[in-house]
């Protein structure tokens, strides 16, 4: 079965019982760091234990915490202000009869990071603050101004060191006793708590969550990571590697005199010989000895392929290690093909997305940890069909349906680039309505559906004031990105308009569905005045759209962006279809090109893929031949070129497609990069193979909302067979095409659609 979120603890009814509370000193805070960070111990006697505990943490920031030395939760997960939730767990399996002790290390964010958005000045919550409580039966333990609290000036983070670098974490073991999490002797010296207020405008508010700004709050949304330990191997006296890239927090066992330090800087990639190749980007962790052996574990997650040691003098580090703490791939399908190269990049897409789902769904485990809003669309269909836990699915959508005052969603979400005076992506947001569609056919909630829907018409409406006399958005504010290739975006572009066509469709049947007639023929009225107005982009000399029209006038510019962008937003008429998958697989005159790079093709090894520079500089001129060849999609966009692939009739041609993607195993051979061949060597939106081998190679998805039938339309292309397991809220999929034969085993009704037959057929077991 699918899960489609963590079982939720019962708490009684009511509000929460316990206070935020926080160190005394709150606002004094030693040295540059953007991190202030805060201990807190309580212990408590019980005399029967209780078969169920349910205890709950908010944080404003980040907390993991300890019930006699045994680590029980960390989290909560990133969330802003508007969407504030707790962690929880259930406490019984750690507690004794007699004392017992808890232990909670808290860390709040003084600026904007990738993962933090801080409250606002006017709340006394903004320098941090906890709330825990916990339900013993016939008692509460809360968290109030008996609690024991300090400040951990040792152990902070960098600045805020700017998009693509997250900087460091620094833990002074001299700062924190060993022994805290179980020992309230070791903290007997400890001051007590203070009680928060979440102050509002200098008037006094409540000291219980939920509080003004923060609420109305809910439980963790996604399921719980279970933490794996994996010890980087020693491959010189200072480096050390995991032989794949492998994210969570970073544990280092060293032992030192007192003030000694040891920095482990963290690799995203290796070089030939096998040693840790550390990039600008790369993050690291310095700790402070203090004279006896320990292992400390960091806060911030890491992810690394190896790691690079330097110490002081006499220092030692014994070992280093990384607890996994990935989103959860439960009960991972299968899939299993005649092409034994397609069946590498089926897992290794499955593996790259795994390491890009955190606490949300990253970009990459290294460089950023940043939560897009529109690329994580390939991170949530690749869970969709592969995986049994659709929590991450289903949350991160809800997480980026965090609009400005104009309607527009932020770049990313939870962080710096949430922010009104920063850039936006509009297009991004059109990929986000796009995961608001997938969650309609696969989950079907309405409920949860319906606030979704009016963010996105608000994102729908942001265009239109942008829309010139033929209906086309035109010099549409921002940063453009499309993905890395030079599409250019001057004027009306096919892109926009074809994401745009697309999200307009969406929205109008998920409108219809929530039985919103109105708002479903306004999206219908504007698509079709859409279509009207993109005839224009339309070169009836070459049969192609232009990427750009200025005015009257066509630019030369053509790419596979816009070609499968006016087929999936149903602004190219059928009649063209043939003609544009023509153009879009036309090997020999498709060419990678990308503004970093604005003398010559990207090549391998080059570095020359990412580039914004052209947002300073303005777009370049084309250096290929425009008249004849026309611009490749990056590993992003490609799954706009597949879908359009499909919908114009040539699924056959996507198992071929997928080959491409060996270019990026040559490069990394354990997860897929950002681009073909240059940028970070994990990036989840680029593991699009995983979900086509599944959705259109197979052809197994949703027929009807909540997949309550299935639809099966296999187009194996150049492949003998193919079987996959595939999972559903009513139970797993099979689906087997073997030398003519097709088998279905479905807890749903069943569309079939094969070898020019349509068949529907109830649920059970079936053999064509």
């Amino acid at each position: 079965m699918v899960v489609l979120g963590p079982d939720s603890l019962q708490f009684p009814a009511g509000r929460w019982r316990a206070a935020w509370i926080w160190p005394h000193r709150s606002t004094d805070w030693d040295g540059p760091t953007r991190r202030r960070t805060a201990a807190f111990v309580h212990t408590f006697s019980i005399d029967a234990l209780p078969a169920h505990a349910p205890a709950r943490l908010a944080a404003i920031g980040r907390a993991t915490w300890y019930v006699n030395g045994h680590e029980v939760g960390r989290g909560p997960v990133r969330n802003n202000p508007q969407r504030m939730v707790w962690d929880d767990a259930d406490i019984a399996p750690y507690l004794h009869r007699g004392p017992n002790h808890i232990a909670v290390l808290a860390t709040c964010d003084v600026d904007e990071t990738a993962w933090f958005m801080p409250l606002p000045d006017a709340t006394d919550l903004r320098n941090g603050a906890i709330a825990w409580e916990a339900n013993l039966g016939d008692a509460w333990v809360v968290s109030d101004d008996t609690w024991k609290a300090t400040v951990l000036n040792g152990w902070s983070a960098d600045p805020n060191l700017g998009l693509l670098k997250r900087g460091g974490e620094h833990a002074d073991c001299r700062s924190l006793p060993d022994d805290w999490t179980v020992d309230a002797n070791a903290t007997a010296s400890w001051p007590m708590a203070r009680r928060r207020r979440a102050n509002s405008f200098g008037n006094s508010g409540r000291s219980v969550p939920p509080s003004f700004p923060v609420g109305p709050n809910r439980g963790r949304p996604t399921t719980r990571p279970i933490p794996t330990p994996t010890r980087l191997n020693p491959v010189a006296p200072n480096s050390f590697t995991a032989g794949r890239i492998v994210v969570g927090t970073m544990v280092i066992d060293v032992e030192g005199p007192a003030g000694a330090r040891a920095a482990v800087s963290g690799a995203e990639q290796l070089r030939p010989d096998g040693m840790p190749q550390n990039e600008a980007y790369d993050s690291s962790f310095t700790v402070v000895t203090d004279g006896t052996r320990r292992r400390i574990e960091s806060v911030d997650l890491f992810g690394v392929h190896g790691v690079t040691v330097q110490c002081d003098e006499g220092v030692t580090v014994h070992a280093v290690e990384i607890h996994e703490r990935l989103h959860p791939v439960a009960q991972p399908t299968t899939f299993e093909c005649s092409d034994a190269t397609l069946n590498r990049i089926f897992e290794i897409g499955r593996r790259t997305v795994s390491i890009c789902s955190l606490d949300s769904y990253v970009d990459c485990p290294s460089r950023e940890q940043r939560a897009w809003t529109g690329d994580s669309v390939v991170h949530q269909m690749v869970d969709l069909t592969t995986n049994h836990d659709w929590s991450l699915a289903a949350w991160h959508p809800v997480l980026a349906a965090s609009p400005r005052a104009d309607g527009m969603l932020p770049m990313a979400v939870a962080g710096e680039i949430e922010y009104t005076d920063v850039s936006i992506v509009p297009d991004w947001a059109l990929h986000w309505i796009r995961s608001v569609h997938n969650l309609y056919r696969y989950v079907g909630d309405a409920d949860a559906l319906r606030p979704l829907v009016q963010v996105a018409e608000g994102v729908l409406r942001w265009f239109e004031q942008y829309c010139n006399a033929d209906g086309l958005p035109t010099d549409v504010p921002g940063w453009v990105l499309i993905d890395w290739s030079s599409v250019y975006s001057d004027g009306a572009n096919s892109t926009i308009a074809g994401l745009w066509g697309r999200a307009l469709l969406d929205f109008a049947e998920l409108a219809e569905w929530l039985g919103d007639a109105g708002r479903a023929e306004w999206a219908r009225a504007r698509h079709r005045a859409l279509a009207a107005g993109f005839e224009k982009l339309w070169d009836p000399r070459r049969r192609l759209y232009v990427d750009s029209l200025v005015g009257d006038a066509q630019l030369p510019m053509a790419s596979q962006h816009g070609q499968a962008a006016a087929i999936v937003g149903r602004l190219a008429p059928p009649d063209r279809w043939d003609r544009l998958v023509e153009v879009m697989l036309d090997e020999p005159n498709l060419v990678h090109a990308a503004f970093a790079n604005a003398t010559g093709p990207s090549e391998p090894g080059s570095g020359t893929e990412l580039g914004g520079v052209y947002l300073f500089t303005g777009h370049p001129d084309p250096w290929w031949d425009t008249d004849r060849q026309i611009v490749r999609a990056q590993p992003f966009y490609r799954y706009v070129v597949h879908d359009a692939l499909a919908e114009a009739g040539h699924a056959h041609a996507i198992s071929r497609q997928l080959l491409d993607w060996t270019a990026l195993l040559d490069r990394c051979p354990t997860s897929f990069g950002e681009t073909w061949y240059g940028g970070t060597t994990c990036h989840g939106w680029s593991s699009t193979p995983t979900r086509d081998l599944v959705q259109h190679v197979l052809g197994v998805q949703p027929a009807t909302p909540g997949f309550t039938r299935v639809r099966v339309a296999p187009n194996l292309g150049h492949l003998d067979w193919a079987e996959a397991n595939v999972p559903s809220p009513a139970g797993d999929i099979r689906v087997r095409v073997d030398a003519g034969a097709l088998h279905i085993d479905s807890p749903v009704p069943i569309d079939v659609a094969w070898q020019g037959r349509t068949i529907a057929l109830p649920a059970g077991t079936h053999q064509l």
